[in-house]
């Protein structure tokens, strides 16, 4: 008799420390996707804090009053609004990329945090500004000095 409870003991011994084996090695799998994940936000945010980076530093360059004369055209052209003449974009632009001063007169950098550069409304809102930074820039080569380089 003691000699199967022994033998059941042992069974079960032996499936508990199967059971704790396998318990292990999937903890460390969803501990290695975990870190592989984190891993990949990290690089993403990067790269969207890098462009967002080439925005504002693009912005900064001028201000929201800034008016050029361009060769062979009749009247100035007023750099921001050409660039984004959409209003409700200069609004999202202001709420994600610059701040505007209390005057008006000049833009204020803003220093995004991790979680906002994962926001879709903000990667959305940096995808437009590129594309309508180039296209202003195609459109108008000369003003477009006043951004400084593109790249």
């Amino acid at each position: 008799m003691v000699s199967v409870f022994a033998m059941v003991l042992s069974i079960i011994g032996g499936i508990c420390a199967i059971w704790a084996l396998v318990y292990e090695r999937r903890q460390t799998k969803l501990a290695e996707r975990d870190i592989q994940d984190r891993r990949k936000q990290e690089t993403d945010v990067g790269n969207w804090a890098q462009r967002f980076e080439k925005i504002s530093n693009q912005l900064m360059r001028i201000n929201p009053r800034l008016q050029v004369q361009e060769p062979d055209t009749k009247g100035v052209t007023w750099v921001y609004t050409t660039i984004f003449p959409d209003p409700k974009f200069r609004v999202d632009v202001q709420v994600y990329i610059m701040h505007l001063s209390e005057s008006g007169t000049f833009f204020v950098r803003r220093k995004p945090q991790a979680y906002e550069l994962r926001s879709p409304r903000m990667r959305e809102t940096i995808e437009k500004a590129e594309a309508l930074l180039l296209k202003f820039r195609q459109e108008h080569p000369r003003a477009a000095n006043h951004l400084g380089e593109a790249g």
